[in-house]
């Protein structure tokens, strides 16, 4: 139901608002979907597998530096535009309702880690349904009044905002505990390590639409933005509502029963890869087929630039939603260099269409197979870190778990 209220809802609003509007929207959104995603330092993803003291720390920093996040991107878009000289009412307004939809995305990222530790399944998947269809009715309902990207913001903000209170706990998360800084130390690789690696995947995501704009041209800036929009969206849809699901289950079974986890990501793997070959692939060849005849000529080649970006939309598709399986079991510096390495290849799939080696379209089918490599090389590093070495038995009385509250390190 979430999925097709927020197609429904992309739908309505492209029709409804101006392409310029819509088009400074999109870039904004995105910004502020960077931004929250990693403002909380994957301090909440940590919580997942802490124990219950530590986990309250982790959560309670969390969420003030998601506050914290949201009130700095008003501030920096606001002295933005202070320095390029057209900061006006609008563009003020705009970065207010920046700074708002930061904090939100991030607050309720983190409340979803949080509800994710409880197995408050049913619980995340409401707060999703909620999320879509709060914003697509005020994005709709508000284009009536007023079509600014300002109004598509704070729509999303309210959208996001309504989740955050439908997530909240009784149990509130900033109860103290002492040795905060002890419980920091501790998990310092999440902050070091995993919410660099998170950063990067958002760049690497927007490399080849950078690229396009600077160097080949707006067209085809054009038809790789909608091909990525379209495609991406099963992705975003599935892989954002199941991801705190599989990430949980891993979660837990790596806290009550480290053996079964590996299977239990290989069956959420084989799921994944082919419920996204069908999808995708559908996807691909309706899109192929309707693009020209429903929004005209105009767009064949997004149709074209779909069917090769197919490749690495289904290994997204399959990856994305176990992402954070190396983060979970303590390999922060490997997900840390796969990202700069995933970034790294992505840079390089597009120097041969620099240096007129190869034409734009075969610089996105080289940019595709890269990244169905760098998600296999992904997928083998995390079952190898889900695989531990059976652990010498404990002398009788002897404690089991870690002096300083965390998980016992898997052994390589």
């Amino acid at each position: 139901m979430a999925q097709l209220l927020n197609l429904v809802a992309m739908m309505l609003v492209a029709r409804l608002y101006p392409p310029s509007v819509f088009g400074r929207y999109a870039t904004l959104a995105a910004v502020a979907a960077l931004i929250g995603g990693v403002s909380a330092l994957r301090l909440d993803v940590a919580a997942t597998t802490a124990i219950a003291g530590d986990a309250r720390v982790l959560l309670r920093t969390a969420m003030r530096l998601n506050a914290a996040a949201g009130a700095g991107a008003s501030v920096a878009g606001i002295l933005w535009c202070a320095v390029l000289g057209n900061l006006d009412r609008v563009r003020f307004l705009e970065m207010l309702a920046l700074g708002a939809l930061t904090a939100t995305v991030g607050i309720s990222g983190t409340l979803t880690y949080a509800r994710v530790r409880d197995r408050k399944y049913g619980l995340v998947a409401w707060a999703k349904l909620l999320t879509a269809f709060a914003q697509g009715a005020l994005q709709v309902g508000l284009g009536s009044v007023s079509r600014t990207p300002a109004m598509l913001l704070a729509a999303t903000a309210v959208g996001y905002g309504a989740a955050v209170l439908l997530l909240r706990s009784k149990r509130s998360t900033a109860d103290g505990v002492a040795g905060a800084r002890d419980v920091l130390r501790r998990h310092r690789g999440f902050m070091v390590a995993s919410a660099p690696a998170s950063l990067i995947n958002g760049l690497t995501m927007n490399l080849p639409l950078f690229f396009a704009g600077a160097f080949v041209g707006s067209a085809a800036a054009a038809d790789l933005a909608v091909a990525l929009r379209v495609g991406a969206l099963p992705s975003a849809l599935f892989g954002q509502a199941l991801m705190p699901v599989l990430y949980g289950e891993i979660a837990h079974q790596l806290r009550h029963a480290p053996a079964r986890a590996r299977a239990t990501y290989d069956r959420a793997l084989l799921g994944l890869l082919l419920a996204g070959g069908v999808l995708l692939t559908g996807l691909s060849f309706a899109v192929y087929l309707a693009a020209p005849k429903v929004f005209g000529p105009q767009w064949s080649g997004a149709s074209s630039m779909l069917a090769l970006l197919t490749p690495f939309l289904i290994s997204q598709f399959a990856v994305a939603p176990l992402s954070q399986t190396l983060s979970g079991v303590g390999r922060n510096r490997q997900q840390l260099m796969w990202d700069l390495a995933r970034f790294s290849v992505t840079v390089a799939a597009f120097l041969p269409v620099l240096s007129g080696w190869l034409s734009w379209q075969e610089g996105i089918a080289l940019f595709s197979i890269a990244m169905v490599v760098s998600y296999a090389a992904h997928v083998l590093l995390s079952r190898a870190a889900l695989h531990p070495a059976p652990l010498p038995a404990a002398p009788v009385g002897t404690r089991t778990s870690a002096p300083n509250g965390r998980l016992p390190e898997p052994v390589s």
